[in-house]
């Protein structure tokens, strides 16, 4: 079986349990490897004490308790009636830890209180010249695998109060595997200066406090030589006033001082001189005193005046009585990280001034769209009006001079009149067709009716022109809503109706028209083949161009001043076009 190493300073120190002495006073620290190694220790130790007729308290956990009391019994030790003669105490570890704490740590009142209460009672039921107890307490295990290391210390330092007051024999246990590795020398350390000696299973040798100190500092020159080893990060002392007491290489490297000229100056000489005058290295030690540590990131300086971005780690030194000795203070350079951080600072500034120029140049662009859109509307309306008004008018009266002379001729019968009667025919014609190209260019019915009133004359006009049979699909309630939103939709509504007509190859189209809560909808749908079916993997604003051309862009851009939406779906059934446009908050350019 492979063994690690405990610590550097603690090696085969090991004599079974029962080979360290039981003397009155004694308090001896165990490290196990197994539980039954412990249980077997713990019955060799308990067992000898029950038979002379003196009394045992157990402080353990529930399984430990356990397997003692069967070890016991097995070598014909009666637990039962030893513990109602009040000679055998079995207590819960972890319920009694619980009843001794206070805010984190044991409470000296609470532990004679309840432990050395136990104690007292138990004693006063042997009935020997010389009573003697043979404790055994868990409780110093539990904090410690908690790591709750400095509440375990307090512990053992009550246990050894109590020993004052009271002649009993102790034992306490440690689980041997929370102290392998180096880490764990000086906590290790720590726990054996509390003991009169200490005893590892399986060892063949023990060792008192007093060598346990020497290792102790053995290990701190150890630790002094680690950090004198470190080359990142500065690692130094200050007294209390602030000034500097020791110093490693990392120290010397960072900063730039050596040993002998940095040792007795005020640490205050690493700070710019806007910090001197803002009281700044004193607000730290204060800080760090009143709070325990110090945490800062910002300037230092350099022994040549150069400045690097420092973090900074300041924590307060206190001595077993609470008294501040000093300060430590680690000071890593995080000068490249602060200029990887302004860097990125700078191009995120760059980006986000490129993404404002590009947003107000889309807004500018949309704004320029729109005024296009409306300059058109108003062009078209203007050449409607003047369709309808001049040319309209002229032909009106073209055709009724030529019936004049058609009347004057059929009356007198002196020539032919079929050539008359075919040109009011044409005249007449053209009369249908110029009022057709002024209402479509700006439907007049639209501007007085409303969108519900124009659509159906519109669809009227478009069935006779292309054959196309149509389906209007309007909701009762549906009433009249913004000018500039009937004149969208509209537009929307004839361009739909081109491509049909000039792409779809459908024989029907269905326009439906509906308020859906906020927003009202236009919906044009054909059963051809699906124009935009090969064009699917494609962004919408790809689709107008490639096929629908540049009427269906412009309107998409309307929907968009409109805060509205132009949406399109293909499929080989045929091509569905959906504006949305809502009701309140269209203000254009948003």
């Amino acid at each position: 079986m492979t063994t690690r190493a405990l610590s550097p300073d603690v090696r085969n120190l090991a004599i079974p349990w029962q080979a360290a002495s039981t003397l009155p006073g004694e308090h001896v620290a165990y490290f196990y490897r197994s539980s039954d190694s412990l249980l077997d220790a713990l019955r060799d130790f308990v067992g000898p004490a029950l038979g002379a007729g003196n009394a045992a308290i157990i402080i353990a956990t529930q399984v430990h308790v356990e397997g003692l009391e069967q070890r016991l019994r097995a070598r014909g030790l009666d637990t039962h009636k030893a513990s109602k003669q009040g000679r055998y105490v079995a207590l819960d570890a972890s319920e009694t830890l619980a009843k001794i704490m206070l805010q984190g740590m044991p409470d000296a009142s609470r532990f004679d209180e309840i432990v050395g209460g136990a104690m007292a009672r138990t004693r006063a039921s042997v009935n020997t010249v010389r009573p003697e107890i043979a404790a055994f307490g868990e409780m110093v295990s539990l904090l410690w695998t908690e790591g709750k290391i400095d509440a375990a210390i307090r512990l053992e330092q009550l246990w050894n109060e109590l020993a004052n007051k009271h002649s009993f024999s102790l034992r306490c246990a440690y689980p041997v595997a929370n102290f392998y590795g180096e880490k764990n020398a000086q906590p290790l350390m720590r726990v054996c200066a509390e003991h009169s000696a200490v005893v590892l299973e399986d060892g063949h040798s023990s060792f008192t406090s007093g060598e346990a100190r020497i290792a102790l500092r053995r290990t701190e020159e150890r630790f002094r030589l680690l950090v004198d080893a470190v080359q990142d990060c500065a690692i130094f002392m200050l007294v209390v006033q602030g000034h500097v007491s020791s110093w490693n290489t990392g120290a010397a490297r960072i900063k730039g001082y050596g040993v002998s000229e940095i040792i007795g100056k005020h640490f205050s000489i690493f700070y710019p001189e806007e910090d001197i005058r803002a009281g700044k290295p004193a607000h730290e030690l204060e800080v760090a005193t009143k709070e325990g540590r110090f945490e800062d990131e910002g300037w230092r300086l350099r022994k040549d005046g150069s400045r690097f971005w420092a973090n900074v780690i300041i924590t307060a030194i206190k001595d077993d009585s609470g008294t501040l000795i000093g300060f430590g203070k680690v000071t890593r350079d995080f000068t490249d990280k602060i200029l990887v951080s302004e860097a990125l600072r700078k191009e995120i500034a760059q980006r986000t001034e490129a993404q404002r120029k590009l947003h107000d140049s889309e807004k500018s662009l949309r704004q320029l769209s729109l005024r296009l859109l409306q300059t058109q509307d108003e062009e078209r309306r203007r050449i409607g009006r003047d369709l309808h008004d001049s040319v309209g008018q002229y032909l009106v009266g073209l055709k009724m001079k030529v019936d004049s002379l058609k009347s004057v001729a059929e009356r007198t019968q002196r020539e032919d009149t079929s050539e008359l009667a075919e040109c009011s025919q044409m005249i007449e014609e053209a009369i249908k067709e110029v009022r057709t190209i002024s209402y479509i260019l700006f439907p007049p019915m639209l501007e007085e009716l409303g969108l519900k009133s124009a659509i159906p004359w519109y669809l009227e006009g478009f069935t006779k022109r292309s054959g196309i049979k149509t389906t209007f699909e309007v909701s009762p309630e549906f009433d009249r809503i913004r000018g500039d939103l009937e004149l969208a939709l509209f537009r929307v509504l004839q361009e739909s109706l081109t491509n049909v007509h000039r792409h779809s190859g459908s024989s029907t189209a269905i326009v439906r028209l509906y308020s859906n809560g906020p927003t009202v909808v236009l919906q044009v749908a054909d059963e051809g083949k699906g124009t935009l079916a090969k064009n699917l993997e494609f962004p919408a604003h790809d689709l107008m161009g490639a096929a629908f051309g540049v009427g269906l862009r412009g309107m998409t851009e309307r929907m968009r001043q409109l805060r509205g939406d132009l949406q399109f779906s293909s499929t080989e059934g045929g091509t569905t076009i959906t504006a949305t446009l809502p009701l309140r908050d269209s203000e254009v350019g948003a």
